[in-house]
C-alpha cells in the first residue's frame, strides 16, 4: 500500500471518528504528557523529584524522533510509577511504566531498574546506554514503528530496528539494569519477524483504506473489507492473536461507520464473529 494521500484524509475522517482518530495517526513529531506517581517514595525523594516528570516531557519533546517530512505529531501520554531502591551513593529505582497514544497503541512494563540522579537533566546520547533513558526511547521507537506501518507496507520497519538495536545493546550493557531487556528483546523481534508480517501488512490495507473516506466510499470499503478478511486469517490462524485482538477493540466503531451504509454488509458479518464482545452494536447495524 502506498502512503502519501492517505495523511490528509485520514486527518478528515468521519466526525464520529474523530475522537477515536486523533492526529496521532499522521506521525510522527512527539508531543508527550508525562505523569509521575512519587507516592511510594520517601517524603524526601519525592521533594527531589518535584520536577522529573517535566524534565521527562522535555527529554521526549524536544527531540527529532523521525525524518518526518510532515513535521505532524504522534500524541502519548506516559505515567511513571517509581519506588525507591537506593543503597548507597548511588539513587536507584524500579519503575512501572505505561505509554500509550491513546488510541491504539499501548505498552505497559514494570520490569524497570535504573539509576538517576536528583537534579540531573536527561540528555539524548546514542551511543550510551542509560538506563532510564534507553528504555524511554526504545517504547518511543516501538509506537513510531507502529504509527509508521499506517503509512505504508513495513514502513515502520526503521523503527522497530531502532528499537531493536537498543534493547540488544541494553541487554548486554546495563549491568545491574539488565532486568527486562531479554523480553523486550524478544517483544521487538516479534514485530520483525515473518509469523508478524501478515498483522503488519493488515494495517496497511486497513489505514489506506481510511484514506479514502472522503473522496471514495467504494475504494474505501474495499481496502477495509480486505484488512476483516486478513484479520479473520490470522485469528483463524491463531484464535488467541492478542494484536489481532486488540485491533479490532479500537477500531470497530470506525468499521461500523464506514460498512454502515453499504450495501454488502458481510464484513460486519465476518467481525460479528471475530468479536462477539461488541454483538449488539454489530446487529444494530445488520439488522436494521
Amino acid at each position: 500500500m502506498r502512503s502519501g494521500k492517505r495523511i490528509f484524509f485520514i486527518a478528515c475522517y468521519l466526525g464520529l471518528a474523530a475522537a477515536l482518530l486523533p492526529v496521532s495517526l499522521l506521525a510522527q513529531r512527539i508531543q508527550a504528557v508525562v505523569e509521575t506517581d512519587l507516592r511510594t517514595l520517601p517524603l524526601e525523594k519525592q521533594n527531589k523529584l518535584v520536577d522529573f516528570a517535566e524534565k521527562v516531557e522535555h527529554y521526549i519533546n524536544s527531540y527529532e524522533w523521525s525524518d518526518d517530512p510532515w513535521n505532524t505529531t504522534v500524541y502519548l501520554e506516559v505515567r511513571l510509577i517509581l519506588q525507591d531502591m537506593t543503597s548507597g551513593a548511588e539513587e536507584r529505582y524500579s519503575g512501572n511504566i505505561l505509554i500509550h497514544n491513546n488510541y491504539d497503541i499501548q505498552y505497559f512494563d514494570k520490569r524497570w531498574r535504573f539509576a538517576y540522579q536528583s537534579g540531573s537533566m536527561l540528555m539524548h546520547d546514542n551511543s550510551v546506554q542509560d538506563s532510564f533513558t534507553s528504555l524511554i526511547d526504545f517504547y518511543i521507537y516501538l509506537i513510531l514503528g507502529g504509527e509508521f506501518d499506517k503509512w505504508g507496507t513495513l514502513a515502520g520497519t526503521p523503527y522497530y530496528e531502532k528499537a531493536k538495536f537498543i534493547a540488544e545493546q541494553s541487554k548486554f550493557g546495563l549491568g545491574r539494569y539488565i532486568d527486562g531487556w531479554d523480553r523486550r528483546v524478544e517483544l521487538v523481534e516479534e514485530f520483525l519477524s515473518d509469523r508478524y508480517r501478515p498483522y503488519r501488512e493488515m494495517v496497511d490495507y486497513y489505514y489506506y483504506g481510511l484514506s479514502f473516506v472522503k473522496e471514495d466510499n467504494a475504494k474505501a470499503r474495499e481496502h477495509c473489507a480486505t484488512a476483516i478478511q486478513m484479520l479473520d486469517r490470522l485469528l483463524a490462524d491463531n484464535p488467541e492473536d492478542e494484536y489481532a485482538k486488540k485491533f479490532i477493540s479500537a477500531h470497530y466503531i470506525e468499521m461500523l461507520e464506514i460498512f454502515r451504509r453499504a450495501q454488502d454488509k458481510s464484513p460486519l458479518r465476518t467481525l460479528l464473529i471475530l468479536d462477539p464482545e461488541h454483538e449488539v452494536a454489530y446487529r444494530e447495524v445488520l439488522e436494521r
